[in-house]
């Protein structure tokens, strides 16, 4: 008996661990790897594409939430990801988050099966368009 009052609550806390949280947000959209398209924004509403720039960027998403930026097919940035809620600082209104380990965090704009825009939580910031 006293074995399995041991036991139990070594059960217990296994299947609690091994559950996903309710708070945690799926990735299942994201994973992959997006290329990017263009940048706009800031005062001077600058418009930058890979054309324009002469740079092929990429953003890959894992599923095990680690992310990579290429630029030219060099790693620029990695690092973990997270997917988050919160409230924006521009039109206070609760939006999804990519929160990146090295890089920040970006608003959630869109993401459908091909396209995905983030943008920066700034007044005078950048939005960012990637196509898978």
């Amino acid at each position: 008996m006293k074995k399995l009052l041991l036991i139990l609550p070594l059960l217990l806390l296994f299947f609690v661990q091994c559950g996903k949280r309710d708070d945690e947000l799926s990735n299942d959209q994201y994973v992959g790897t997006w290329n990017w398209k263009s940048t706009n924004g800031s005062l001077g509403n600058i418009i930058e594409t890979p054309e324009s720039a002469g740079i092929v960027k990429k953003l890959k998403l894992t599923e095990t939430y680690q992310y990579s930026i290429t630029e030219n097919d060099v790693v620029t940035k990695e690092g973990t990801y997270t997917i988050e809620k919160g409230v924006t600082n521009t039109d206070h209104v609760e939006r999804t988050y990519l929160v990146f380990s090295k890089n920040g965090e970006k608003i959630v704009m869109q993401i459908d099966a091909t396209n995905l825009i983030l943008a920066d939580d700034d007044a005078d910031g950048y939005s960012y368009h990637y196509q898978k």
